[in-house]
C-alpha cells in the first residue's frame, strides 16, 4: 500500500447519548503503510475549540479502504470520553 494524500472529513455534529451535548468537529488524516493518523478540531457551543490527535494501527490492508469511518469513530470515542471523564474539553 502506498502512502495517500492527506483527507479531509468535513464539518459534522455528533451529539453525545448520555448527555445529549452537541459537538461539531471536523478532521483531517494520513493513512500509511502501518497506521492512520489523524487530527481534529472540535466545538461544543461557546464551550471554545479544541483539538484531539490520534493513531490507529493497520492491523489488516482492508481498513484503510474504510479509513474515513474509522477517524470518525475515533474522533467520536474520544469525544465521549470526555463527558465520561468528566474532564470536559480542554481548549
Amino acid at each position: 500500500m502506498t502512502p495517500e494524500a492527506r483527507m479531509q472529513i468535513g464539518e459534522t455534529r455528533h451529539e453525545h447519548a448520555a448527555t445529549s451535548q452537541v459537538y461539531t468537529y471536523h478532521a483531517d488524516y494520513d493513512v500509511d503503510t502501518h497506521a492512520i493518523t489523524w487530527s481534529a478540531t472540535v466545538r461544543n457551543g461557546a464551550d471554545g475549540e479544541w483539538r484531539l490527535d490520534g493513531s490507529i494501527p493497520l492491523s489488516s490492508p482492508g481498513i484503510a479502504s474504510v479509513a474515513e469511518e474509522v477517524v470518525r469513530d475515533a474522533v467520536v470515542a474520544q469525544i465521549d470520553a470526555l463527558e465520561v471523564d468528566g474532564a470536559g474539553p480542554s481548549p
